[in-house]
């Protein structure tokens, strides 16, 4: 496999206080949205616009957007998910830089600033990913996100295992002009909308990180809902991640593919939906996992999470579904405090 970056043609440089995009997408999170947008306005950094694309919410978002008017391009839209409520936003976005917010999320004051600055001091970079704190319901900390994140050609990362450790919507940002190659972000997929672009931008260019947490993501009743235990939809979802690396491979003249035996994620589910595979294929499942952690460099706990959420997965199917509906944490407190 190769590892040279073949270095795609994007802008030397950006100007030292180019205009920043922040689209906020929202859907029936009227509690949550005006934090997120006054997070936008209280920025240090100053020459940003602000677009909220509202997916055809039913609670009291309208009114809340309406209110902020003068300060923000709103767009109401039927009701099409994530995907093409970021499209929107990008199509009426204007920046050089565009960065995503949750509506339910919010970011730090200096966020932009320092994305900005490092998009300025790195013109390599298409892509740059933070750190975040999680926070409550209530925006209390309840705990820091990954602290480790990828940096630099992640191309062969995403070739051998289709994927490499980078930040979550809120907190990604990009250089408007690599974005453009990768739209419009497919709407029809099993595969979330920011797990398209994190796969697909890296082929035009380096990703960059900023190891601080620039943004709170708020965990509260909804998104931990959001687990699924469909094991035909969570297959799917690795299959067209795997056909967004290669199609994007392929767009940029490299040879290499990612074969699916590769995909840990992929292997664990798989072996959960048959529920009874050999031993050398459990083994070699639990192998993988560490093999993947170390060439990605991720941190020690990190790489015991994943390390447990598989094996229990694939040593034990019978409980695997619980891991997948609960999460670890959530199915490690069931079990042993029965919460």
């Amino acid at each position: 496999m190769t590892q040279t970056l073949q270095q795609q043609p994007t802008p030397s440089s950006i100007e030292k206080t180019p205009l920043v995009s922040v689209i906020i997408n929202n859907y029936n999170y009227g509690r949550f949205l005006n934090q997120a947008i006054e997070s936008v306005l209280n920025q240090t950094y100053q020459n940003w616009e602000l677009i909220v694309v509202d997916d055809e919410s039913t609670d009291n978002s309208r009114e809340l957007i309406e209110a902020y008017q003068e300060n923000l391009t709103a767009i109401f839209q039927k009701n099409a998910g994530q995907g093409e409520a970021l499209n929107t936003g990008i199509a009426h976005a204007q920046g050089e830089i565009i960065c995503f917010l949750d509506a339910d999320d919010y970011f730090h004051q200096d966020k932009l600033m320092k994305v900005v600055a490092g998009f300025c001091e790195h013109p390599e970079w298409v892509q740059i990913s933070h750190c975040w704190t999680s926070v409550n319901t209530d925006g209390l900390p309840i705990g820091q996100g990954s602290t480790i994140l990828n940096q630099g050609n992640v191309r062969p990362l995403l070739l051998r295992w289709g994927r490499y450790a980078m930040g979550i919507t809120s907190g990604l940002a990009y250089r408007r002009a690599a974005l453009q190659k990768a739209l419009p972000i497919p709407t029809r997929k099993a595969a979330a909308a920011d797990t398209y672009l994190t796969v697909v931008v890296p082929f035009y260019g380096e990703v960059g990180c900023i190891n601080e947490p620039l943004m709170f993501y708020r965990i509260h009743g909804n998104n931990k809902q959001a687990r699924n235990d469909n094991l035909s939809y969570l297959i799917q979802e690795r299959e067209d991640t795997a056909n967004f690396i290669n199609q994007a491979s392929a767009n940029v003249g490299l040879a290499d593919r990612l074969n699916m035996r590769q995909d840990v994620d992929y292997r664990t589910l798989t072996a959960l939906q048959q529920g009874n595979v050999p031993w050398t294929e459990k083994m070699e499942i639990i192998w993988l996992s560490l093999r993947e952690s170390r060439e990605i460099g991720r941190s020690a706990k990190d790489t015991l999470e994943r390390l447990l959420r598989r094996s229990i997965c694939t040593l034990f199917p019978s409980e695997g579904r619980a891991v997948l509906r609960l999460g670890l944490r959530g199915y490690l407190r069931f079990k042993l405090f029965g919460q």
